[in-house]
């Protein structure tokens, strides 16, 4: 049987309103599926905020998705209400705009963010991609790390365009049409990673250079 991701979704959702009733908040989705960019090794990002958050109810969500079919796809984010106000306004940005309501809604957190909040998330990024390549390079230098600081690359470019124009791009191939130079030749090597676990080290080397460069870059442009 072929998986479909709107009845997977429907399933979850219906088990997690029978366990939590009118303490459900918000269930959205995020990632790949968001997208309509979702393979068959892609997780299904599922974004579920209670009215408050206990242990208990995280041992009866950890149950809930061990009896769903395709559990080893189900991945996300939960939260108690209180704690998703008060996160990192950064990170909110991506966290709002990367999210499909399925119930609920989240547009109270949209207040919450400004431009500098978004100039952040692109610092913060470039911070990471740069400590994270300089040291995979060194200790873990391989295909399959690079890989995933491409893919990491995509939110740095997307909050990037965000905050040079105010418009979110959600994907890949849409982003594509926007942007020009460096930012294009990264978001190229992110839409085609697979190519890079084909290469061997002395090939690889150049690929490091690249998101090194990058990422040095806008360390600098964005202080």
């Amino acid at each position: 049987m072929s998986f479909v991701i709107d009845d997977w979704i429907d399933e979850l959702v219906a088990k997690i309103k029978n366990e939590y009733g009118d303490r459900v908040a918000f269930i959205g989705l995020q990632g790949s599926y968001k997208r309509k960019e979702a393979n068959d090794s892609s997780d299904i990002d599922i974004v579920f905020i209670l009215n408050e958050l206990t242990m208990q109810d995280l041992q009866k969500y950890r149950a809930i998705i061990s009896q769903m079919p395709n559990k080893e796809k189900a991945c996300g984010f939960i939260s108690g209400h209180s704690e998703i106000l008060s996160w990192e306004k950064s990170d909110l940005f991506q966290f709002y705009y990367d999210t499909q309501p399925i119930y609920g809604s989240i547009d109270y957190l949209l207040p919450l963010i400004n431009k500098d909040d978004v100039k952040r998330a692109i610092k913060i990024g470039a911070c990471n991609l740069y400590h994270a390549c300089c040291h995979k390079f060194i200790y873990e230098d391989n295909s399959e790390t690079l890989s995933a600081l491409y893919k990491s690359a995509f939110f740095v470019l997307q909050a990037k365009y965000f905050y040079e124009t105010n418009q979110y791009v959600s994907s890949k191939i849409d982003l594509e049409k926007h942007i020009s130079g460096l930012d294009k030749e990264i978001l190229y090597i992110c839409m085609d990673r697979k190519k890079l676990t084909a290469m061997d080290g002395t090939d690889l080397v150049s690929y490091y250079d690249k998101i090194l460069a990058w990422s040095s870059k806008l360390l600098q442009t964005y202080r």
